[in-house]
């Protein structure tokens, strides 16, 4: 079957969240969140170097919503258990449906933080990504030196396969190499 033909839930329920793919008007919310979580982005995130304003926020969630419709990127904004305040974002990215394998990545804004919200949307997506859509394996990559990141791996038992040295460009550094571990589930 095509991934385009997939379907795919576009809204996921956990007990305190609900995440959903990306539509119009989120991009305000977003532009909010991330503009207050910058400092804690920057050290990890190559796309916080460069922040958007409100339209390219907008923009760049469109295009979020049309990876989605194709089964190229299934990106979902994490939202609080109402729908109405935006907390972060999850998905599933190089995706390759040939395997079918995944990779999970997240952030949460910090004023939420440390409460368990990344751990239970990570949780659920991993459940549905291997349950449901049918994913044979699911990958979580982090800089070895982002220990919040990959204690949510070890914490919802992904195994460590290893580490990539001088994998990755630093995302605020663009002068020095970083390691990358990966961590995985399969079925």
């Amino acid at each position: 079957m095509p991934p385009e033909l997939r379907e795919i839930p576009t809204e996921i329920k956990t007990a305190r969240l609900v995440l959903r793919c990306p539509r119009y008007g989120d991009g305000a919310r977003l532009h909010a969140a991330i503009h207050a979580s910058l400092p804690e982005l920057k050290p990890w995130a190559v796309w916080a170097q460069k922040p958007l304003d409100v339209d390219g926020y907008e923009v760049s969630l469109r295009q979020a919503a049309s990876r989605f419709l194709t089964r190229q990127e299934l990106r979902y904004l994490i939202f609080d258990a109402s729908g109405d305040r935006l907390l972060g974002s999850t998905g599933f990215h190089a995706l390759d449906w040939s395997v079918p394998k995944a990779e999970i990545g997240y952030w949460i804004a910090t004023p939420h933080v440390g409460r368990g919200y990344v751990t239970e949307a990570v949780k659920a997506l991993t459940e549905f990504g291997l349950d449901i859509v049918g994913f044979r394996r699911i990958e979580i990559r982090c800089d070895p030196l982002n220990e919040r990141s990959h204690a949510i791996a070890r914490r919802l038992g992904y195994q460590l396969d290893g580490c990539l040295v001088n994998n990755v460009v630093a995302a605020d550094d663009p002068t020095r190499l970083r390691d990358s571990l990966i961590f995985s589930q399969v079925r």
